[in-house]
């Protein structure tokens, strides 16, 4: 009775635990070890640990913490390890160890005893905090610089454009401080952030540069027009347009540039939609989005640019059948230079080229564009579940991968679909 008792506990337990004689057997499992090892109770009737999970060099850490114990009569208290179960999935474990005694009135040990918890979502959001906070830290510097140099013109010239300036930035560390007090709270941030203060706090250094050094003002001013260029467009300059056409037209030019790449960009349009926009801003939007979507789909793959109406709304689309984006790195991707890939895997290559990835600065564009002329950006993805890892690297091109045979089963492992949303307001 009191064996059917234990066993019922260890088996509701939230954390997996499983017992190894020392021959390397299962002898206890409990559901939550089941499920995280991914796998069924033949299996491990069937097999050794070491006959499952010992072929593959991803759990080498897990496995040093078992052969500790069972060679070395050696146990741990808590580590972190990596894992890779039986269905693929990668985890992060935190891992105690122990050793089964026998019973009472007799000496040594049974086996030794694996408790291990999944720690893989505290993990990622330790990880995308680390990088938040370093973001922050970063962006701090550059408004600080501004108020920094703008008080030493104050003191001398009483400027009111440098006051402006301090006023504006100054604002801006208020909204950085909120954010550092949310993320230490560990509240979920970076949702509606804004990025014109970004833009406006650049702009500010570029004038000042310009003041303070009269012999390369004439660069400064090319810069800072480089940057409107890039990232505004004239508001006076909306009218109506037929954005059907333009999207074609968008789409012709985005094929002509990628033709050294083997990706089919296809269009579904039927109709003729008109709509109130600045053309300008809604051509580089567009074709960003194209640019993005192509440089992440391997060669063989698909891109598809379509345009629907929904009830009150234009929703432009674009759909690739690439690589897709890693859970992490998803709430990123839209804040510039950063890559949705691991930075060793980063190089500079031509647009268009498969993992060329730019600076990042497209997708930051693109929502500061949506800001500016009031549309939503919205996306979905999937990551390949072959490389789930930013630090795995797809071969770019479908005839050299490993895992599958042909495009639609390269369509099936992953993509992802960015959306240009604008409201009744505009049409």
């Amino acid at each position: 009775m009191k064996d059917s008792i234990s066993s019922a506990i260890i088996d509701s337990m939230s954390d997996g635990l499983f017992v190894l004689d020392f021959q390397g057997y299962f002898t206890h499992i409990n559901r939550a070890a089941l499920k995280l090892l991914g796998l069924s109770r033949e299996e491990i009737s069937a097999n050794t640990y070491m006959q499952l999970f010992m072929g593959d060099p991803e759990n080498d850490a897990f496995n040093d913490i078992l052969f500790d114990g069972i060679q070395n009569g050696e146990t741990r208290l808590y580590r972190e390890v990596p894992f890779k179960n039986m269905e693929g999935d990668y985890l992060d474990l935190a891992v105690t160890t122990s050793f089964l005694r026998k019973e009472s009135g007799q000496k040594g040990q049974t086996g030794i005893v694996v408790v291990f918890k999944d720690i893989t979502e505290s993990k990622a959001l330790e990880r995308a905090r680390h990088r938040i906070i370093n973001h922050l830290s970063h962006e701090l510097r550059t408004p600080l610089s501004i108020i920094s140099a703008s008080l030493k013109a104050v003191e001398s010239t009483r400027k009111e454009k440098a006051l402006e300036r301090i006023k504006r930035n100054l604002k801006r560390l208020q909204e950085i401080q909120i954010e550092v007090e949310d993320i230490m709270e560990k509240r979920e941030t970076g949702q509606n952030r804004s990025y014109l203060p970004w833009l406006e706090q650049t702009l500010d250094f570029i004038e000042l540069l310009a003041e303070e050094e009269p012999a390369h003002k004439e660069a400064f001013n090319a810069l800072r027009q480089r940057m409107n260029v890039f990232f505004l467009a004239d508001t006076n300059e909306a009218r109506e347009v037929n954005i059907s056409n333009l999207l074609r037209t968008v789409a012709d030019r985005a094929e002509r540039s990628s033709s050294h790449r083997d990706v089919i960009l296809s269009t579904a349009i039927e109709e003729d939609v008109f709509m109130r926009t600045v053309p300008d801003a809604l051509e580089k939007a567009a074709f960003g989005l194209i640019k993005n979507a192509i440089e992440n789909t391997p060669d063989g793959g698909d891109v598809t640019v379509s345009l629907r109406r929904a009830q009150n709304s234009v929703i432009i689309e674009v759909k690739d059948t690439g690589v897709g984006i890693t859970p992490e790195s998803r709430k990123q991707i839209f804040g510039g230079f950063y890559y949705a890939q691991d930075t060793n895997l980063y190089s500079t290559r031509k647009p268009f080229d498969f993992g060329a990835g730019g600076k990042g600065l497209d997708l930051l564009r693109i929502k500061i564009f949506g800001e500016i002329y009031n549309f939503r950006v919205d996306h979905e993805t999937t990551r390949c579940r072959f490389i789930p890892r930013e630090s795995d690297p797809c071969p770019g091109s479908i005839s050299a991968c490993a895992h599958i045979h042909n495009k639609q089963q390269c369509a099936k492992t992953g993509g992802s679909v960015f959306r240009l949303i604008f409201s009744a307001l505009s049409l």
